[in-house]
């Protein structure tokens, strides 16, 4: 699977990732079901253990998806035993620097299994980040710049508002420079779920969402209209 993304990459194509959030097997089967591309495990803001991982990773297989992990930490180490749990790329947290970005490029390297068929995602996260965004764009190791809304607001002083202008203005600019650059933009788009043409206009093509995001809108739009009906019938 992952060399298929690559090559659907490399050919302009786009690619749907979903971040289960509640990362169980049969949901990642579902979701691969419904026709996502890959599967994000999260190992930085979640407590999914490696046992979990390979459990997942081979979901997602199963389901005809691949699978992306974040680990909690770019120590070169870590990131070689999720690859020994199966998953088809990692995707590096707080990649703020060419010499992070090589170190760990060079750690995937060193992985024991073919390395060459895994993706590597860099998280750009950071006003420093930013700054040396035209430098890690010249890096032919990396698959995905992949930019944290979130992160990237507290960075800038603006602590929990990805959608301030200022913000987004930055996420924009950022997708702008590295589609020119030739490469592949990456991005969660939260409950922005009317903003994704928007963005792909712009040159996003790595976009993730998460599965709250389908459960929570219908889920109150259901209990408005209960609410609604209890209301009625007290009157």
């Amino acid at each position: 699977m992952s060399r298929d993304l690559k090559n659907r990459l490399k050919n302009g194509g786009t690619v749907a990732v979903c971040n289960t959030d509640f990362p169980t097997p049969r949901l990642v089967e579902y979701v691969g079901g419904l026709g996502f591309d890959a599967v994000f495990i999260d190992c930085e803001h979640a407590g999914t253990d490696f046992k979990e991982v390979e459990d997942l990773a081979r979901a997602a297989r199963a389901s005809g998806m691949a699978s992306i992990v974040r680990p909690w930490s770019n120590e070169i180490g870590l990131i070689n035993r999720y690859l020994s749990c199966g998953v088809d790329g990692i995707q590096a947290p707080h990649v703020d620097t060419p010499v992070e970005l090589a170190a760990i490029a060079h750690g995937i390297t060193q992985w024991e299994g073919d390395h060459t068929k895994k993706l590597f995602v860099a998280m750009i996260e950071s006003k420093a980040a930013l700054v040396n965004l035209p430098k890690m764009l010249t890096s032919e190791a990396v698959d995905v710049f992949y930019i944290g809304a979130l992160d990237l607001a507290q960075s800038m002083g603006l602590k929990g508002q990805p959608e301030h202008p200022k913000v987004r203005q930055a996420v924009e600019d950022a997708i702008g420079m590295i589609e020119r650059a030739g490469r592949v933009a990456g991005m969660n788009v939260q409950g922005d779920l009317h903003m994704v043409e928007h963005y792909r206009r712009l040159g996003l093509r790595w976009i993730n969402v998460h599965v709250k995001t389908f459960v929570a809108g219908p889920a109150r739009t259901f209990l408005d209209g209960v609410r609604e009906t209890r209301v009625v019938e007290r009157a």
